[in-house]
């Protein structure tokens, strides 16, 4: 499975203290755009330390066409990490995660093409293969909200 991530995704699991763990998912390809590497300078250093352990790739700038990118930013109206998540999931068929509110309205109107998760999407998958129990999993959601995170009510139980 591949899931590209958005910066709103990255920034809130680092909130969390849980970035490093959702990184080592088993199975997952986890990928990073350009402009998502740039809104998310808080977090560079994570990342970086995730490339160099093979547990995050880049996604192929070739594989987002310029002017499909241009359209897409005037159409869309969204920032350039959304967009460019959005365009590389199109290509490659796969899950994007992201927390932005207006981001995820716009991928929801694709459905049928883009499968979409975000901070708690991931947190779940990490509780369901026993990657990291559901108290960590909502201690972590919990400051993540704390932090700044713009995430719905849930509780325990829902994870």
């Amino acid at each position: 499975m591949i899931v590209i991530l958005d910066a709103s995704t990255l920034i809130n699991l680092a909130n969390g203290g849980v970035l490093a763990k959702v990184f080592r998912i088993p199975d997952v390809c986890f990928c990073i755009s350009e402009a998502v590497r740039k809104e998310s300078k808080t977090v560079s250093r994570e990342i970086e330390a995730a490339v160099s352990r093979g547990e995050v790739e880049w996604v192929d700038a070739d594989s987002i066409d310029a002017h499909e990118y241009e359209t897409a930013l005037a159409t869309w109206g969204l920032g350039a990490g959304e967009t460019e998540c959005f365009l590389a999931a199109l290509k490659l068929q796969c899950e994007v995660a992201c927390d932005d509110g207006a981001a995820r309205k716009a991928i929801s109107r694709h459905r049928q093409e883009i499968r979409l998760t975000g901070s708690i999407g991931l947190l779940r998958m990490a509780t369901r293969l026993s990657h990291i129990s559901k108290e960590e999993a909502f201690a972590a959601y919990k400051l993540m909200k704390v932090r700044g995170g713009f995430l719905p009510e849930i509780t325990l139980s829902e994870l």
